[in-house]
Formats: structure tokens, C-alpha cells, sequence
């Protein structure tokens, strides 16, 4: 099982800074650094880092996805990761073709123009997946994955439709595409989880019931599994 951290600048998904991922990954003489963001703000401080500290950092961007009519039920994420300098060209190509032309979308099309498989890795996530958002909110998410070589990760983080979502994603890829186990790490200990519930609050402000503690608002946000204390008990 792979560890896949996301730092705060990834805005309200994770309280870890990069400095305390390099320190969790040194307590754990980890050489490799996973690092999953919502853009790519964070990648030359990240980068800069693991240099400094003799880390290898293998970076991806989780994206949205839609169809070719741009149609919002057909949102979903991917993630992308640059494998070598070329792939980190692509990785800011991609990133900008979606933000400056799409909003903040692509559509398979728009990628597959700006596909390199020796560059760039493919992976579906478990959480957000075209899979995830078919079978939990019925959209019409219709992925198009030939050329992509797909890998899908599994997630175990005691949420109550990830046997569902577990089940869906062994069958979508049986006989055709790889999986791996991975756990997403947000904050270090299990305690910790508060703190991001409060700063998902402060991040995620907007009209209408006002959030709290007892009743954030945040969808799926029942579970204290997403950090590394649960990560070494299970690996």
C-alpha cells in the first residue's frame, strides 16, 4: 500500500504543509515522495524540497474530466503524474489548457492531444472516479481509456460505500487494467482530524445553513481514516 499525500496547497483538503510531508517521510525513511494536488502552485517548492533532503518526488494533478458536451452530471476526477522532465512540461500544458480554456475541465480529447505514455502516468482515483460519481450520484460520466493505460487505486478508509466503490472498481478492471492499493493522507494522527474539519469550514464558506463542528456541511466527511497513523497500522 502506497501512502499519496496531499498538502495545503491543495485549498481545504489537507492541514499537512510540504515541510511536515518531507518529516513524515524521513521518520519513515521513505525516498519516495507521492504528492496528489489540486494544481500545480505547489511543485517547485515540493520539488525543491525533496532534492534538499534526498527525496525522489513523483508528482501527479488531480483534474476534472467531462464529457464532449462539457455537461456538468458528467464531471469526474483523474489524476496525472509527471514522469520525467518532458512529463512535467505536459503536466503545466494540461493543466493550462484546462484553466485558461475549459474551466477547469477536459474532456479525454483535450488530453489525448497532449499524451505522451513514456511522460505521463494515468490513474483513476477512488474517490470522485467516474466510477465513484456513476454509482453514487447516477451521472453520466463515460470515460474514454484506450491509449490512457490506466492504473485504478483502492481505498480503505472505513467510509460506508467503500465496499461499493471497491467492488464497482475490481470489476470495471478485471482482466483489463491494474490496481493498487493506496491510502490518501490529509493530516498525521487520527486526532488531527478536527482541525481539518474546521479548516474545511473556512474554506468551503458559502450561502445558505451555516456550518459547525457537529454539522459541517461537508459531504462524506465521516471518517478519521485519511492520515498516516492509519496508514502505519495497516501497511
Amino acid at each position: 500500500m502506497k501512502p499519496i499525500f496531499r498538502s495545503t496547497y491543495s485549498i481545504g483538503k489537507s492541514i499537512l504543509t510540504l515541510e511536515d510531508i518531507i518529516d513524515i517521510c524521513d521518520d519513515a525513511d521513505l525516498d519516495e515522495v507521492i504528492l496528489v494536488e489540486d494544481n500545480l502552485t505547489s511543485f517547485m517548492k515540493a520539488f525543491h524540497l525533496c532534492v534538499e533532503r534526498g527525496k525522489n518526488l513523483t508528482y501527479g494533478l488531480r483534474i476534472t474530466m467531462c464529457n464532449e458536451s462539457f455537461e456538468d452530471d458528467s464531471d469526474h476526477k483523474v489524476i496525472i503524474f509527471a514522469m520525467d522532465d518532458n512529463g512535467c512540461k505536459l503536466l503545466n500544458k494540461i493543466y493550462s489548457l484546462a484553466f485558461v480554456q475549459n474551466d477547469g475541465k477536459l474532456t479525454y480529447k483535450n488530453l489525448r492531444s497532449l499524451w505522451d505514455s513514456d511522460s505521463l502516468r494515468f490513474v483513476v482515483p477512488f474517490y470522485d472516479s467516474f466510477i465513484h460519481q456513476n454509482n453514487l450520484y447516477l451521472k453520466n460520466c463515460i470515460p474514454e481509456l484506450k491509449g490512457f493505460d490506466p492504473v485504478f487505486w483502492v481505498e480503505k478508509n472505513n467510509l460506508p460505500y467503500d465496499r461499493l466503490i471497491e467492488q464497482k472498481v475490481l470489476e470495471f478492471a478485471e482482466n483489463s487494467h491494474k490496481t493498487s492499493n493506496v491510502k490518501t493522507i490529509c493530516y498525521k494522527n487520527r486526532e488531527d482530524v478536527e482541525a481539518l474539519q474546521t479548516y474545511k469550514i473556512l474554506t468551503n464558506r458559502s450561502f445558505g445553513r451555516q456550518a459547525t463542528l457537529s454539522n459541517p456541511n461537508l459531504n462524506h466527511f465521516s471518517s478519521d481514516e485519511f492520515c498516516w497513523e492509519s496508514y502505519l497500522e495497516n501497511v
